[in-house]
């Protein structure tokens, strides 16, 4: 079956996601990023697009970029396949075969939109509890434009932030960083597939849910001490959060801001630990054995969340 033709608009902004086969956390370190960056540079003159940002997430790439006119297919399979070689290189023989899962998805974006697109990129290892603000990631090109990292020959930092409207000055990289964590992005994130394919069964306001006992069963599969503050980065908190939201919104019609508010955590972070968490073989037991218990983490009274943050 032949694909579908890609269509964009030359000047306009572009919000291009790529994801890893099976969601693999294929950027696993520096030496991964460093590089997916150096096949970045090295495919640069097949295409004419200007890129803006870019976050360099574990299992997916975010870019953001102003769109020219050739043909982007042609950059990323040069991209896409110096970094996959550079995978296979390091397995040592172990794997084989595509990195990349199909070909990248392209978002439009006005231009009056691409600050915001570049935000939420920025934004993306904090929101995911990784780091606590965007300056301390390596994993974006929030630091680069701040002038705290050097800008790869393919990233204009003045010129980028000339099209978001800042100016490449000490004050108004300040603005910017500030800009980047207080825009508000709620209704700005990309719905997951899986609650886009659940939509149609949540018409009718979603069920009281009693989030104490939640928290507890979360806790008591992941093995969290219950003095470990919920919101902590431990591994095993991490997952309780994932568990739980996981749970509410796709078993128990909870909405990712009702889950937020739960969780402490903003709509978009709950949106970004659901899309990006890898889901292991123990993870999935966990998941199943939560949703066995489902039925005393219901009740019909009204019920006022209090996990704890």
């Amino acid at each position: 079956m032949p694909r579908k033709r890609r269509h964009w608009i030359p000047g306009e902004g572009a919000h291009i996601i790529s994801q890893f086969v099976d969601r693999r956390f294929f950027l696993a370190d520096d030496p991964d990023r460093y590089s997916l960056k150096n096949a970045i540079s090295k495919a640069q003159r097949r295409w004419d697009w200007r890129f803006l940002s870019y976050a360099l997430m574990s299992s997916h790439v975010h870019y953001g970029v102003v769109a020219g006119s050739r043909n982007p297919d042609p950059f990323f399979r040069s991209t896409h396949t110096r970094f996959a070689q550079h995978c296979h290189k390091r397995s040592e023989g172990r794997t084989r075969g595509p990195v990349f899962a199909d070909r990248p998805t392209i978002h439009h974006y006005r231009r009056e939109r691409l600050s915001r697109l570049v935000a939420y990129q920025h934004r993306n290892p904090s929101e995911a509890g990784v780091v606590d603000r965007p300056a301390d990631s390596r994993w974006t090109s929030h630091r680069i434009y701040l002038r705290l990292d050097p800008e790869p020959e393919w990233l204009d930092v003045e010129w980028a932030l000339s099209v978001l409207g800042f100016r490449d000055t000490a004050a108004g990289r300040r603005r910017f960083d500030q800009f980047v964590l207080e825009v508000d992005l709620d209704d700005f994130v990309i719905q997951p597939r899986t609650e886009a394919r659940r939509a149609p069964a949540l018409r009718s306001p979603p069920a009281e849910l009693e989030w104490g006992l939640l928290e507890k069963a979360a806790r008591d599969l992941t093995g969290l001490d219950p003095i470990v503050p919920l919101r902590s980065r431990m591994p095993a908190a991490v997952e309780a959060r994932w568990l739980i939201a996981r749970v509410a919104c796709n078993d128990l019609g909870q909405t990712y801001t009702t889950a937020g508010e739960a969780l402490g955590m903003t709509r978009s972070a709950v949106c970004n630990l659901l899309r990006r968490k890898v889901v292991t073989p123990a993870m999935a037991r966990r998941e199943d054995a939560l949703r066995r218990q489902l039925g005393s983490l219901k009740t019909m009274k009204t019920s006022v969340p209090y996990i704890t943050a």
